[in-house]
């Protein structure tokens, strides 16, 4: 029974949706590489002003973090790509990602790191 033309248009337009947006999907099927080693560590740029409000963020709570500038260090694109990211601020947080400036999500994965810290240090 031959295809019809509207079948075919709808497989080829969800081909493409799925290769336009395959990082995304490989992060959900892969755990993100862990660059931070148990830090914290922040892609960022100079000119994002989420980036500045992630820094003012991390020095209220007093926490000390390496910051990778995506757009000047190889190495930082590098890893940024493999996080499957695609905007910055991009905060790695002991292996747990939290991409976009949500203030929310970014103090509960700072709260959650800081917890497992002083239970290790005991």
């Amino acid at each position: 029974m031959p295809r019809s033309p509207r079948l075919k248009f709808l497989i080829i337009g969800a081909v493409i949706l799925l290769a336009m947006e395959w990082r995304t999907w490989w992060f959900y099927l892969t755990p993100p590489p862990d660059f931070s080693h148990g830090q914290v560590v922040l892609y960022a740029t100079d000119w994002c002003p989420y980036c500045e409000k992630t820094r003012a963020l991390l020095a209220a709570k007093g926490i000390p973090y390496q910051e990778m500038n995506i757009e000047t260090s190889a190495e930082a694109r590098s890893q940024y790509q493999r996080l499957a990211a695609q905007g910055v601020p991009v905060l790695l947080v002991a292996r747990e990602v939290v991409r976009g400036y949500h203030q929310q999500k970014m103090e509960a994965a700072l709260d959650r790191w800081q917890q497992q810290a002083a239970s290790g240090a005991k």
